[in-house]
């Protein structure tokens, strides 16, 4: 059975800044390399997919990636990134990113955190939200609106103690559009990944950004967008499809009633419910007809 449609994004209102308060900062993510240095700097946005595992553009982490393996993706982060959470009240944690699985071929990049992240509220204990997910596009002429931060700067400066604080100044921004062209395994030699067109603008800085379909599921990434295209015109941007993440391999432990220190593919994540995919049988239609 479908899901209902939750909103009709407006498209009025297609860029349009939100609050810094939002509550989507407590899913969508920012990733900060060298964040405990005076050399602290943003390179995009990640997205809470389920426990203590993130989202993002493969692109992003390429800034934070000395060199890529092809022929090993999943590996450790050549340099220290921290994803920085803001919950409400507002209160905040900072998470260390302790590895990165990096799709060969898709736009798509999985982020395992650590379990311990500074808090402002040290008191307070951290239940994890999520999104639900669509691993495939929306339909053509559907309406999506993403999700991301542009305009990021980081400041550092001394405490009288001789301690540092750090100062994130950014512009939360929604950006509405309507999907277009949809290219199930691949556009061309520069996007050659699934992904589809959207009417929708992304700055700089949005990338890896949680894209969202009228029934409220996550259905992509921000990955792309022609800059200064809405100047002239509609704006012409790309969302990353979302499938290819659930054959990466990852080796978070799941709880109790799994096996530790072993390896799987992310699929298992969404067949034991800990990543929470309304139409599974789809997915594993999918899966068992073109992933080998």
């Amino acid at each position: 059975m479908p899901l209902p449609r939750l909103s009709t994004f407006p498209l009025d209102k297609p860029f349009e800044r939100q609050e810094p308060t939002t509550s989507l900062s407590e899913m969508a993510l920012r990733l900060v390399v060298n964040f405990y240095t005076e050399d602290a700097y943003v390179i995009g946005t990640a997205t809470v997919i389920c426990g203590n595992l993130l989202v993002t553009a493969k692109h992003v982490l390429l800034a934070a990636v000395d060199q890529f393996d092809v022929e090993n993706p999943c590996r450790m982060i050549d340099k220290p990134i921290a994803a920085v959470q803001v919950l409400p009240g507002p209160e905040y944690n900072v998470w260390d990113v302790v590895e990165g699985i990096l799709d060969p071929v898709s736009d798509i990049a999985l982020l395992r955190l650590g379990t311990n992240p500074g808090r402002s509220n040290p008191n307070n204990l951290h239940v994890w939200r999520q999104p639900r997910v669509n691993p495939f596009a929306p339909d053509v002429g559907d309406r999506v609106a993403a999700f991301g931060y542009r305009k990021s700067l980081v400041r550092v400066t001394r405490n009288a103690d001789g301690g540092s604080h750090t100062e994130l100044n950014d512009e939360p921004m929604i950006s509405v559009g309507v999907v277009g062209q949809i290219h199930e395994m691949q556009r061309d030699r520069l996007l050659p990944f699934p992904c589809y067109q959207v009417s929708a603008r992304f700055d700089a800085g949005m990338s890896g950004g949680p894209v969202y379909d009228e029934t409220g599921c996550m259905c992509g990434l921000v990955c792309s967008g022609f800059e200064g295209a809405h100047l002239d015109g509609e704006p012409v941007s790309y969302v990353t499809t979302l499938w290819p993440l659930f054959r990466l391999i990852v080796n978070g432990d799941r709880g109790d009633d799994y096996p530790r220190g072993v390896h799987y593919p992310a699929i298992e994540l969404a067949r034991g419910g800990q990543i929470t995919v309304p139409d599974l049988f789809r997915l594993e239609h999918w899966f068992a007809a073109q992933v080998k």
